[in-house]
């Protein structure tokens, strides 16, 4: 699919996606919020490009936890335009942007990148990759939050008739390729990758895969979100930390 028509179904689902997240979004504030930040650690004083930033409510999570700068980059106008209205410090900074090129981004500038289940929106997975390392400084690290592969292939919830999920059906699990969802009413497409093609095309690159986790909510997750239990039965996302190593004497 074109990246312009990629582009344009985030434009039409913006105004829902802001709402979403002011009201609050069960994944992200009931379970990845914590892992995501537990996976960065200490982040005060650092300079952060987050890929794909949606509206900002990552960045202005990341000033508040100290980082100098903070850079969102996303093509989507209308979440740009909500992320400067949104600002709550002046660490924080938000362009439009293609995060497949960082045209914008001079080399090496820094100490770390991020994407918040954004990868799984992006066309050119190696562009991505490739343009993220230019990006980050000798012994930098990328920590990617994506939907976990099992997630993005063709798949079916089996159910009793009650709506009680009793199983989760995965199929054509290496068909590579776009698939369309509805998403707050509105059509989106999502790319599906294996697991494979996700670490290997990070390991070309050159990154070190330093850890990969699959988040699960903990009891006062559960608590606060009831529609996370499912989350206890197979993993609908995945952390890879990845680190570009100090000893990198060019970029690739």
């Amino acid at each position: 699919m074109p990246l312009s028509e990629t582009h344009g179904q985030w434009e039409a689902l913006a105004s829902s996606w802001i709402q979403r997240c002011q009201e609050g979004e069960p994944n992200r504030e009931g379970m990845l919020d914590r892992w995501m930040l537990a996976t960065l650690g200490e982040v005060s004083g650092l300079r952060i490009v987050d890929l794909g930033c949606g509206e900002g409510r990552f960045c202005r999570m990341l000033s508040h936890q100290g980082a100098s700068y903070v850079l969102g980059i996303d093509l989507c106008y209308r979440l740009i335009k909500e992320a400067n209205a949104r600002k709550t410090s002046s660490a924080e900074h938000y362009q439009i942007g293609n995060a497949e090129t960082l045209n914008s981004v001079e080399d090496q500038s820094f100490d770390l990148a991020v994407s918040y289940v954004s990868l799984v929106d992006i066309a050119d997975l190696d562009a991505v990759i490739t343009s993220s390392y230019r990006v980050l400084k000798p012994g930098g690290r990328f920590v990617v939050c994506n939907l976990a592969p099992m997630a993005t292939a063709q798949n079916t919830r089996i159910t009793d008739p009650d709506g009680t999920r009793t199983a989760f059906r995965v199929d054509h699990y290496f068909d590579e390729s776009a698939r369309v969802s509805r998403i707050l009413g509105h059509e989106l497409t999502n790319y599906h990758r294996t697991l494979s093609t996700y670490i290997n095309g990070f390991l070309k690159a050159g990154y070190v895969l330093q850890g990969i986790y699959e988040p699960r909510p903990e009891q006062a997750d559960l608590a606060r979100y009831p529609e996370l239990t499912n989350e206890l039965r197979a993993p609908g996302f995945v952390i890879y930390d990845l680190l570009k190593s100090a000893s990198t004497s060019s970029d690739v």
